[in-house]
C-alpha cells in the first residue's frame, strides 16, 4: 500500500447537458493506493466542514457512485478521475469525515482519441496524420 496527501477534491455532477465541478473544501485528506487487483483500489479519507454532511450522507444512503477529480501530493500534479462510492460519513464534533473507495478512470485513451480527432479535423490523412500524431504525442511527454 502507498499513502499520499490529497491536495484537492472535486465532485463532478451533471447539470443539464454539462458536467459541473463542485470543489470540496477540506482541512486534511489522504488517498491510499491499496494495490488491490479486485474491487476498489483507491481509498480516500477527508476531514471537512459539516456543511457537506447532507450531500455525502445522501450519496451513502443511495449507494450512488460519484465522479471525483483529485489532485495528489502537490498542486502542480494533474487531476486524476476516480469513480467512487461513499463508504462512511461520520460527525466529529463540529466537523465531519468521509471515506470513499473507488477506481481510477484511465483518461489516456480519451486524450489519444481527442488528439486524433483534432488532427483529422485539421485535414491530416494517411502518413501525414501518423507523422503529426507522433509529433503531438512526443510534445505531450514534456
Amino acid at each position: 500500500m502507498k499513502t499520499f496527501k490529497l491536495v484537492s477534491l472535486d465532485i463532478l455532477e451533471k447539470s443539464g447537458e454539462d458536467l459541473a465541478s463542485k470543489g470540496i473544501a477540506f482541512f486534511d485528506a489522504l488517498i491510499i493506493d491499496r494495490e488491490e487487483k479486485e474491487g476498489a483500489r483507491w481509498l480516500m479519507e477527508a476531514y471537512l466542514p459539516k456543511k457537506y454532511y447532507d450531500f455525502f450522507k445522501q450519496k451513502l444512503q443511495a449507494e450512488q457512485e460519484i465522479v471525483t477529480q483529485v489532485r495528489i501530493t502537490k498542486e502542480s500534479n494533474p487531476k486524476a478521475t476516480i469513480l467512487a462510492n461513499v463508504k462512511a460519513v461520520n460527525e466529529i464534533e463540529d466537523e465531519m469525515n468521509i471515506i470513499l473507495t473507488g477506481n481510477m478512470v484511465n483518461r489516456e485513451r480519451e486524450q489519444v482519441e481527442e488528439t486524433l480527432q483534432d488532427l483529422i479535423e485539421a485535414g491530416y490523412q494517411g502518413s501525414s496524420l501518423l507523422k503529426k500524431f507522433k509529433e503531438k504525442n512526443q510534445e505531450s511527454l514534456f
